[in-house]
Order: structure tokens, then sequence, then C-alpha cells
């Protein structure tokens, strides 16, 4: 019986090493074809603990908003076979240079921040509630914006990753929000683009000082009650999850293309 035992434990290493090793003949047949690798995506989920961004209209700041949609568009774009590189966790502060670097030396293929939007105080009124100090706009102000930089040295893909994002919001049934081109204090941002919701903003470091292609989104307006509403829904966050899912896939797709 220990004879019998033996030889079956030699037979199964065996084949455990030829499968081992046709695991590797085959990688190597792959890269020898020169298969291209999927895209890698660095996500950077916006603000910090710290720094936790603007305040909605129920009183909760853009960050909780920021993390639990990178969560699920990371969890989307893996499940779809895209890598994923976070810039920061949850409980992380890092800089705006730190981002940047997290973003120039992970090898990755492009970069998206997630935001989610407020606007100017001449729009805002302060409410309370629920003892909670909030602001809501004074008129409505829903929708996405999509920004890029023309300081960033992919530029003109950039711009192409953004166009192809605002083409799935789109479908979704979004509007781009358009308050960011009004001539007012701290807005006056050149629209690229009206249809797809795109701005320039050339002096956002996150993307001018990432050496891949790179797109910031504000998802929707936390101060206007209906975007909020839309934004905070668990089914629409998976939608817009998807949605950028389908924007890396055509992206990827095109990349494929030039190479």
């Amino acid at each position: 019986m220990p004879n019998i035992v033996q030889r079956f434990k030699r037979h199964f290493l065996l084949l455990f090493i030829f499968g081992l090793i046709g695991t590797s003949c085959a990688c190597v047949t792959q890269a020898a074809a020169g298969e291209r690798q999927p895209l890698t995506v660095v996500l950077d989920s916006g603000h910090n603990p710290g720094q936790p961004g603007a305040l909605g209209v129920r009183g909760v700041y853009e960050i909780v908003y920021n993390d639990n949609l990178t969560a699920k568009i990371a969890d989307a774009l893996r499940t779809a076979g895209f890598p994923v590189v976070l810039t920061r966790t949850p409980t992380q502060n890092i800089s705006l240079d730190g981002r940047t670097q997290v973003a120039n030396t992970s090898h990755a293929d492009l970069f998206l921040a997630i935001h989610h939007d407020s606007a100017q105080p001449v729009y805002l009124d302060k409410v309370t509630r629920n003892e909670v100090v909030a602001y809501r706009s004074k008129k409505p102000l829903a929708g996405y914006s999509i920004f890029v930089s023309k300081l960033n040295p992919q530029f003109a893909d950039s711009y192409h990753f953004a166009e192809i994002m605002g083409q799935e919001m789109l479908r979704l049934g979004r509007s781009p929000a358009m308050h960011h081109a009004e001539n007012i204090p701290g807005e006056n941002r050149e629209l690229l683009n009206t249809t797809m919701g795109i701005y320039r903003f050339d002096d956002l470091i996150v993307l001018k000082k990432t050496n891949i292609p790179a797109v910031l989104l504000e998802v929707g307006v936390i101060v206007d009650p209906d975007d909020e509403h839309y934004v905070s829904s668990n089914g629409k966050q998976e939608a817009i999850s998807q949605a950028i899912v389908s924007a890396v896939r055509a992206y990827d797709r095109f990349q494929s293309k030039k190479r």
C-alpha cells in the first residue's frame, strides 16, 4: 500500500509540474505573439478625510460620495478584467502631487479622478438638515462635468477618453452641467465640447502633472436636491460604474488600433 501511495504522489507531482510547464509555455507564446494586456486604470477618489470637499444638501461631505462610487467603479473594472490602482484608501490623506506620483510610477495607462460637484456661493443657500448645516442650490444645477488639461503631455488621448465618457454619460440619460462656463468669479471655464460637457482646466494638478492620459469627472451636483438623490442611489451608482467600464473598454479598443 505505501508503494501505491508513493506512486500516486509521484504521478500527481508530475502532472502538476507538466501543468506549470504548459502554463509557462502558453504565457511565453502569448508574449511572443505580442498579445496586448488590458489597460491599467488609476482611480483617484477626490479629497482627503482632513479636507473632505464640498458639503452637500444633506450635510454629507463630498469625500463620502467619492469614496463610495470609486469603490464600485474599481470593482466593476476589475470584474471586467482591467487592473486598477487606487491613489488612496478611504482613511488615507495624500497630497495632489502624491496622487500624480502614484499615477506616474504605477506603469498605468489611464488616470480618472472621481469628484462630486458644488457651485459658487452666489448660487447657494445655507440650510439646516437634522441640526446639520448644509448647502442647497438656489436653482437647478444638475448634471455631470468632465475636465481635461491641455498641459497634460498626452492631451489628445485625454480628450478622446473624455469624449467617450461623455457619450456614456449621455446614454445614461445624464446631461452636462453648464454652470462652470458662466462668467462669474471662480468659474468661466472654457467649454471644449458643449454637447459632452467637457471643460478645459489647465491648472488642475492631478491632470497637468500626470504623464498618462488624465480626466476628472464631476459625477453630479450634490447641492442640487434632485441630483444628490440621483448620485446617492445604489442603482444609479452601479449604472455609472458600468458606463465607465464601457468607456474604458472603448478607449482600450481605440488604443489597440493605434498599435
